[in-house]
């Protein structure tokens, strides 16, 4: 993806648009080390991108907002910022946490709308990009160190901070690269003590060598780097957040475009797992040549999930439109499954392909994207139950005001996003519509995605509101 010229209009960029998106999406409540306590989610808490380290999108203590409920939504406040909103709202602590473009800040709202703090973490500038200006793109993660709360993200500036997540002081920050050449829209994961990050370019003008960095959670310092191309090469940017099973101790997450290296970067476009100890190479899968489209990278995270008896699976979706799924630790023996959810394209926010993560209940996955053909109507984007044994659909819900661009947020009998200007609420076993919110302040568009804690849907939208809705 190369940065477009500034000279194409501000919300219609193809290769610069996504990766905004990307800072959608992504962050992880950590298993953490024996100095260290994981932000608990059983008080029906939200402390990290996609919820957990699984990226599963589900918040199963969730039981205000329910099938029985949701009609009865109906809009709290809204936050009003100077920047859009691309990162997916956090909660921990009594506290929302949110990043913002202007000035890069990172903020904190107590639940009741009032300001508890902001921290400008910087903003990178490129006048040959359009927008030519973003700040904190990177969703938040929540964890208790030593007794301290800690807010862990990505800056605007190509560092990563760590901050005091009551007061909003900086504990720490690490430059992971030069900006405006480099850009964090990445969402960190905390395990065992470290935290992880993906490092990729600001709109691939130029392209960066992508990364996946282990830092030491306490003191910022750099433990390990996993290079997703060779030294002397570009490509392979890193928008995706890492995805960690626990159990195995291993990391799953994505890459974007190949630089011109050729066959040597073999992990670009590709999905890619790791050794969480020391981020040495597991294995990994790189998108067909017959299946790559111009600019067709991942930009989503992956999801992990189970398939009959417990079988442990991760999948994710690819511009190209096509959700694919892998047995966890064999890679390498091409997909199990894959289906197409989506057109594939180069231009998410004008509805091709997807970059949304998916959401999973235990049961049942829950994708999301651009145009599609639903039983000949041309829907503008879609949801979609299926299968995790086979990837057949179980139902699809066609859209009409846009396709789907953030993450899918799931609680029991619910799951809940954002398409263009509608924030939708769907049963998860019909894909009825329960509820849906309109903006009609703005008309902006919903490119993150929504987090579901304590009986309230959170979530922001690119003129810089952040809704909350509750019953």
């Amino acid at each position: 993806m190369q940065c477009a010229s500034s000279r194409t209009p501000k919300w219609w960029q193809p290769r610069t648009r996504w990766r905004i998106l990307a800072g959608i999406l992504m962050l992880l409540i950590g298993i953490l080390g024996s100095s260290s306590l994981p932000v608990q989610a059983a008080s029906g808490d939200w402390p990290t991108f996609q919820f957990d380290n699984t990226r599963s999108g589900f918040n199963a203590a969730e039981t205000i907002i329910n099938p029985s409920t949701a009609s009865h939504l109906k809009l709290h406040w809204v936050h009003t910022s100077a920047g859009a909103i691309s990162a997916q709202p956090v909660e921990a602590n009594n506290l929302i946490y949110w990043g913002s473009w202007d000035a890069g800040y990172e903020h904190a709202t107590d639940l009741k709308n009032n300001r508890a703090w902001v921290n400008p973490l910087g903003t990178t500038t490129d006048s040959h990009c359009n927008p030519v200006s973003v700040g904190v793109a990177s969703t938040s993660t929540v964890a208790t160190f030593n007794g301290i709360s800690m807010l862990f993200v990505g800056g605007g500036n190509a560092k990563f901070y760590a901050l005091n997540a009551s007061t909003g002081a900086t504990l720490w920050s690490t430059s992971l690269g030069s900006s405006p050449d480099h850009f964090i829209w990445s969402s960190p994961s905390i395990f065992n003590g470290s935290v992880y990050i993906g490092v990729a370019s600001f709109g691939d003008c130029p392209l960066v060598q992508g990364q996946m960095v282990q830092l030491n959670a306490t003191t910022g310092a750099i433990e390990h780097v996993f290079n997703t191309v060779p030294n002397g090469c570009i490509g392979g940017g890193v928008s995706s957040s890492p995805t960690i099973d626990a159990a195995t101790g291993t990391l799953y997450f994505a890459t974007g475009n190949p630089g011109p290296c050729g066959s040597s970067e073999s992990y670009a476009p590709a999905i890619i797992e790791l050794n969480a100890s020391d981020l040495s190479f597991v294995g990994a899968w790189e998108v067909p040549s017959s299946q790559q489209g111009f600019d067709s990278d991942f930009i989503s995270t992956p999801t992990l999930f189970t398939g009959s008896g417990g079988t442990p699976m991760v999948g994710v979706a690819n511009k190209n439109g096509i959700f694919y799924a892998f047995h966890r630790g064999a890679l390498g023996s091409n997909p199990v499954w894959q289906t197409q959810i989506a057109n594939g394209g180069d231009c998410p926010q004008c509805g091709t392909g997807s970059i949304s993560p998916a959401g999973w209940d235990g049961t049942t996955l829950y994708t999301a994207g651009g145009n599609t053909p639903i039983n000949g109507v041309n829907c503008l984007g879609s949801v979609n139950a299926l299968n995790p044994n086979t990837g057949s659909f179980l139902w699809r819900h066609c859209l009409h005001d846009g396709p789907v661009l953030g993450a899918v947020a799931v609680v029991p009998g619910v799951l809940v996003f954002g398409q263009g200007r509608f924030v939708m609420v769907l049963s998860t076993s019909s894909g009825q519509t329960l509820y849906r919110f309109e903006d009609t302040t703005s008309g902006s568009a919903f490119y993150g995605g929504a987090s579901i804690s304590n009986g309230v849907i959170y979530i922001g939208n690119m003129d810089g509101h952040l809704y909350a809705i509750g019953l």
